[in-house]
């Protein structure tokens, strides 16, 4: 805030624009990335945000490396205690390790057989039906509705 109490963001958005809303010529914006590039993301993935990296990492370290390893964010937390409880025994370690080994390895090829007997197969579309009716279905209503001269000039027919 400046000395008029107004946000100093605010007051340039306001007084240092032009009529389509751009930066004035001479006008540079008080904060942003290029006051502070090191605020910058290029958008690309970062390995050390990654749980599958750090999986991989933490299983190959030799294990008095693995041992006194200290997780220094959530990604490497996460992977470090899956490992833990992966090299335990029971139904959960189990779960794990399948997880783990799906990240680390990829999981493995499933094969799907959709083959099925000619009777076995039910359509569920066997054709195409377009519904037609009979020629004067509707001459009827029209006539009860326009009367038989109005009808008549609508439907093109003379002879009712």
């Amino acid at each position: 805030m400046d000395s008029t109490g107004v946000d100093t963001a605010t007051k340039q958005a306001v007084n240092g624009r032009d009529e389509r809303g751009r930066f004035a010529t001479g006008n540079t914006p008080t904060t942003g990335f290029h006051t502070n590039p090191e605020r910058r993301n290029n958008g690309k993935w970062d390995k050390d945000e990654s749980i599958s990296y750090w999986y991989n990492k933490l299983l190959r370290m030799p294990n008095d490396e693995f041992d006194s390893f200290k997780p220094a964010n959530s990604s490497q937390r996460i992977a470090y205690i899956r490992i833990v409880t992966a090299c335990g025994t029971g139904e959960l370690a189990l779960r794990v390790t399948k997880e783990i080994t799906d990240r680390t390895e990829g999981r493995p090829r499933q094969d799907i057989d959709m083959s099925l007997e000619q009777d076995e197969a039910v359509p569920i579309i066997k054709g195409f039906v377009i519904p037609t009716m009979p020629e004067h279905f509707f001459d009827k209503d029209i006539i009860e509705q326009l009367g038989e001269e109005k009808a008549a000039e609508v439907l093109g027919r003379h002879n009712y």
